[in-house]
């Protein structure tokens, strides 16, 4: 049993450390008001105007402009974190 745990701990701490696969991009998005509020994550492969582009494209499926968009420093671990908002077309 003892073993089993160190096991699981010994798995968790490795797949901390590790890097952002270069392709991959996060992203959710949940209602706050009437508004949409965007979050995710995103690695080395993708840029931060194919990012808006998609956080764009998303807000257009709802009828909606991008009003805000905000991209945050790189880590290695974790990649490139973002955050958007979408706001009604007035």
């Amino acid at each position: 049993m003892r073993y089993m745990i160190l096991t699981l701990v010994m798995l968790s701490v490795g797949a901390c450390s590790g890097t952002i696969d270069r392709d991959h991009m996060g992203m959710n998005m949940s209602r706050q008001g009437e508004n949409y509020v965007i979050s995710g994550r995103y690695g080395p492969g993708w840029s931060e105007s194919d990012i808006r582009s998609e956080a764009e494209a998303a807000c257009r499926a709802r009828s909606m402009r991008l009003s805000r968009f905000e991209g945050q420093s790189y880590s290695k671990a974790r990649g490139t974190q973002f955050s958007a908002k979408c706001s009604p077309k007035h």
